[in-house]
């Protein structure tokens, strides 16, 4: 987990400092070498994004909760979620006991149930036993190279906790050829490999993200990551906008710290969790998982909960409604209408 986190945020902000690179780099590998199997997470995303009026301000998410490493099974967690934009606020929770996963969504919460994930489990297991989940270096790559002009920063604390701090540069050029290499050496079954990024396309890329950073905060006391940091500033060339919805640029924040770590996790299931049958339209229609929809709670003539609330046939129909709008900006405003109805 923490590896994933580091390869998804490799870029970000930095916060002055002038220690050696060596050190810097010492750093950050650490946090490789010291898995976290429990603790408190809380993960920031806030994007801004230049042109797209509809989305009328910045994009935000935010998720919190505990989780714990479960040897060969799904992990157990209780996270809750929320996602703010075009001016909407969106709370979700999913929880996973490792034996069963639930999502709540508007209020109501929903099982995937023991059998799916018991099949879940059982890949991971034997993913486990034949060492068939690959790390980066399974792929001939080391993330530590992506870094450049490495520093130690000034130390500092997070969640009160001691830590020291590295930050660096990304080299975009060394990352992408990386990313070339994993897709070209990937085995992908049951789909087609996903197409390796072309010279123009890297170059694009360079073009589009500037001087991206990282920053890394080690815990001092027992060397796992507490804290790791991104803001990624692009511009889209203005020949290119149209192709993206009018984009210009923007902003992207990133961060996920961990607190409570090492803590034991005990996740219990909700009471009155509805099959996910319930919620085919939001996963692609009833045909596709042989159920039918069904709120929870009384509905008026329209479909709308009595409480006020969203009912089940209201979030299904937005799901569709966002399923045919694709990354259309307006006609996903639009879709927000169907909840309020």
């Amino acid at each position: 987990m923490i590896a994933l986190s580091l390869g998804v945020a490799a870029c970000g902000s930095s916060s002055g400092g002038g220690g050696s690179s060596k050190d810097a780099t010492d750093i950050v590998n650490t946090a490789f070498q010291h898995p976290i199997k429990a603790a408190t997470l809380a993960l920031n995303l806030n994007a801004t994004l230049n042109g797209i009026a509809a989305l009328n301000g910045p994009i935000a998410l935010q998720l919190t909760g505990p989780f714990e490493s479960n040897a060969g099974k799904l992990p157990k967690f209780d996270f809750k979620a929320n996602i703010n934009g075009g001016g909407q606020s969106v709370p979700l929770a999913i929880r996973s006991t490792g034996d069963d996963l639930f999502i709540q969504i508007q209020g109501n919460w929903y099982e995937l149930g023991k059998d799916a994930v018991a099949k879940l489990n059982d890949q991971i297991a034997q993913q486990r036993s034949t060492g068939t989940a690959k790390g980066f270096s399974a792929f001939g790559v080391n993330p530590l190279s992506w870094l450049k002009d490495a520093k130690t920063a000034d130390d500092t604390t997070v969640a009160g906790e001691p830590v020291n701090h590295a930050s660096a540069t990304i080299d975009m050029a060394k990352l992408l050829n990386d990313l070339n290499q994993i897709v070209s050496k990937a085995n992908v079954s049951g789909t087609t490999k996903p197409p390796q990024l072309t010279e123009q396309q890297k170059q694009q890329i360079q073009g589009i993200v500037k001087n991206p950073r990282i920053d890394v905060y080690v815990s001092k006391k027992d060397q796992t990551l507490r804290r790791i940091a991104a803001d990624i500033n692009f511009n889209i060339p203005q020949d290119q906008q149209a192709k993206v919805q009018g984009l210009k640029g923007g902003d992207v924040k990133f961060s996920l710290e961990f607190s409570n770590v090492g803590q034991s996790v005990d996740v219990s299931p909700p009471a009155n969790a509805q099959p996910l049958s319930s919620l085919s339209g939001l996963l692609g229609g009833a045909s596709a998982l042989g159920g039918s929809s069904s709120g929870s709670g009384s509905s008026s003539s329209n479909g709308s909960s009595a409480s006020g609330s969203p009912s089940t046939k209201q979030v299904q129909e937005y799901a569709k409604c966002l399923q045919n709008a694709g990354t259309d900006a307006n006609a996903i405003q639009k879709c927000a209408s169907i909840l309020s109805k």
